[in-house]
């Protein structure tokens, strides 16, 4: 019984398992959504300075050099942050991927464990099915001496109770003598 318990606990633990590490996924998971949130909003607001610094260089007609050098760097850290958010969205599809293997395994896990403490109850019940069907054995034989016991007792009890009845008969007939002599009748 201590290890079907056991068994049951340790079922109870891997569930609870399962649900923390869904959670710290989860948590991962939306910790990376916000920063790829970021990572848009700072591709937005670079593309905005682009086009803001366009419009300026325009307007003051500024050294070529520079603005192509400005370009340069401006589209490096677009296509940095974008294949950050490519990586962000690659981890996260690792994570999701991970999370299922991990649930099967566990899964897994549980249903061996079921089947391992279905064993073990199979072999407890067997267990104290063969002790009682030892003990009521033994039970029957004790009867069975107990009932011969008293079948020779019944016979040395009846024999007794003859001799109480023989000696209650003498009794009653010496009584009556004596009440016969007592009123001269004999």
């Amino acid at each position: 019984m201590d290890t079907f318990m056991d068994k049951l606990a340790q079922k109870l633990t891997a569930q609870e398992m399962i649900r923390a590490n869904t959670a710290a996924e989860t948590e991962e998971m939306n910790r990376l959504k916000n920063r790829i949130a970021e990572y848009n909003e700072c591709l937005d607001r670079l593309q905005k300075l682009i086009a803001s610094g366009v419009v300026k260089l325009d307007e003051a007609k500024v050294d070529g050099g520079e603005i192509n050098r400005l370009v340069q760097e401006s589209i490096a850290k677009i296509q940095e942050m974008q294949n950050d958010a490519q990586v962000m969205e690659e981890l996260e599809a690792s994570l999701n991927e991970m999370k299922v293997m991990l649930e099967g395994q566990l899964n897994e896990k549980i249903e061996n464990s079921n089947e391992n403490v279905h064993k073990e109850c199979v072999k407890v019940y067997r267990n104290v099915q063969a002790v009682v069907v030892e003990e009521s054995g033994k039970q029957t034989e004790n009867i069975a001496n107990v009932q011969a016991d008293v079948k020779k007792l019944t016979g040395k009890v009846n024999a007794v109770l003859g001799i109480s009845i023989a000696a209650l008969i003498a009794a009653l007939a010496g009584l009556a003598l004596q009440i016969l002599v007592n009123f001269n009748i004999v």
